[in-house]
């Protein structure tokens, strides 16, 4: 008789043995699905970022072809987000009144490392995380002015007029704005 209670229990530990073991390997299955629903929620986050991101440089592109500076400016007055998306900040000149919106003075101030300078003689020289007093105006840059530049007195005409084109982006490809 002790060996059939030596066996049952025998069994039993066993049966238990396994019931814990089936339990670690569901706990590592729920976490490895929590861990996986957390990432899936941070990187849809990080798409909504992205995505609303991708609006505001889009908006900034429609309104420039648009010849309304205007409106990227207001849109960065009331947006500090939309601000830091784009790659310009436009800022309406207040110290002239024209009663044409085409013609209204605006300041647009590139605000990362890279960018255009066109010169006076009309030549373009590309600026790469480089200043120098000769690419313009720094007043309104942040940081310590080693990425931006700043071209005064662009109007809303010169905008529009100026967008349509095929541009080459860095990667090779060709995009063309009519």
């Amino acid at each position: 008789m002790d060996s059939e209670k030596t066996k049952k229990a025998v069994e039993l530990a066993e049966l238990e043995l396994q019931k814990e073991d089936e339990q670690k390997q569901i706990d590592l299955i729920k976490k490895a699905i929590k861990q996986t629903l957390e990432a899936i929620k941070a990187k849809e986050k990080e798409r909504d970022k992205l995505n609303k991101e991708i609006k505001t440089l889009k908006q900034d592109i429609d309104n420039i072809r648009a010849g309304r500076l205007d409106l990227i400016a207001e849109r960065q007055e009331k947006d500090e987000e939309a601000k830091r998306t784009s790659v310009i900040e436009v800022i309406k000149e207040i110290h002239h009144h024209h009663y044409d919106r085409w013609y209204e003075p605006y300041r647009i101030i590139w605000q990362r490392d890279y960018g255009y300078y066109y010169n006076p003689d009309g030549t373009t020289t590309y600026i790469n995380n480089v200043w120098s007093d000769t690419y313009g105006d720094t007043s309104g840059c942040y940081g310590d002015k080693t990425n931006c530049f700043t071209i005064n007195n662009l109007t809303n005409s010169i905008a529009k007029d100026a967008s349509a084109g095929t541009y080459q982006l860095d990667n090779g490809d060709c995009v063309t704005l009519t």
